[in-house]
């Protein structure tokens, strides 16, 4: 397959090294203590296991199953976690 038969795609790969790549020297020149980052989740509980998580900008909604007594409102946690994994 040639580069005119490669098929498009939304993403710039090539854009997305070149940013990873500025970052890294960005970091590099840093002390270690500079390159410190810090990530903070937060939740609270809406209904009995209906919850609300918030991690920066986002916010999310988390319940279980009838069968574990949740109202299936949302995703269970263990859902999430898979869905992490499958990015």
């Amino acid at each position: 397959m040639t580069d005119s038969e490669t098929p498009s795609s939304r993403v710039d790969l090539r854009k997305q090294m070149r940013e990873i790549v500025r970052m890294r020297q960005e970091m590099s020149a840093k002390s270690p203590e500079q390159r410190r980052t810090t990530t903070r989740a937060v939740a609270r509980i809406l209904d009995d296991v209906h919850l609300e998580g918030r991690m920066g900008k986002f916010v999310v909604e988390s319940d279980e199953p009838l069968a574990r007594g949740g109202t299936e409102k949302g995703p269970s946690p263990l859902q999430y976690l898979m869905m992490g994994t499958a990015f």
